[in-house]
């Protein structure tokens, strides 16, 4: 057995510590946190798909932004539409150390890479989005093809990490946003805009139902801390 795997809780939370800090340096960073963007605009994007909207086009851009654009009859399905965003994200944090846990390492890889190739094909429309697309889709069926276990592991954490932290760190952003500038609060403006309650309520909803999965997911799916040693 090699160190990895007989020490995976330090390991785990050297990753944690990676995936909090790295994705806020330029370009290197933004490339990886790029991958929670993927995911956030998947969840708006799917969720169309099942109230049968019509997605326009999806764009991941370069500062780790991104837009969906969609058509949708009735304000019911605009406002679970503008709603799917962190919500999904979460889940899919939720899903990733779950299956982390359970030692599923290779499903997380193959998840992602359908989700990037399914948005791709369908509805990825910039210049940027469709090559960070291409060249994360390629790094996940390398890592899939020479089936490294150690490097299978490693990615799948650092990615699941990276979306759960960037899942609660982005709802924060989304609260201050709109409490201090709430026609610039993203999901929560487009809310506001179609049922007239205010920004910074339903980023206090997206936030409270963020910090319970992500409580959640800690406590059931993060190695003890005993282990560490």
């Amino acid at each position: 057995m090699n160190w990895i795997t007989t020490h995976s809780a330090p390991v785990f939370y050297i990753l944690l510590i990676t995936a909090v800090f790295l994705p806020r340096i330029p370009v290197l960073g933004k490339y990886f946190r790029s991958v929670n963007t993927l995911v956030h605009e998947a969840g708006h994007a799917f969720m169309t798909l099942i109230l049968s909207g019509e997605v326009i086009a999806v764009n991941i851009f370069a500062d780790t932004s991104g837009t969906t654009v969609t058509k949708a009859k009735g304000k019911f399905a605009q406002v679970l539409i503008a709603m799917a965003g962190y919500p999904v994200s979460v889940l899919t944090g939720w899903l990733c150390l779950f299956l982390l846990r359970n030692g599923y390492y290779l499903y997380i890889l193959f998840i992602l890479t359908s989700i990037t190739l399914v948005i791709m094909i369908l509805s990825l429309r910039n210049a940027y989005g469709l090559f960070w697309a291409g060249t994360f889709v390629v790094l996940n069926l390398l890592l899939i093809y020479f089936n490294n276990t150690n490097l299978i592991f490693l990615s799948a954490a650092f990615f699941s990490l990276i979306i759960f932290t960037d899942a609660i760190i982005s709802s924060f952003v989304l609260m201050v946003l709109a409490i201090k500038q709430p026609k610039k609060a993203g999901d929560a403006t487009n809310l506001s805009k179609t049922t007239k309650v205010p920004a910074s309520v339903w980023a206090f909803v997206l936030l409270a139902f963020t910090l319970f999965i992500s409580w959640f997911s800690v406590v059931n799916y993060f190695p003890n801390v005993k282990n560490l040693i």
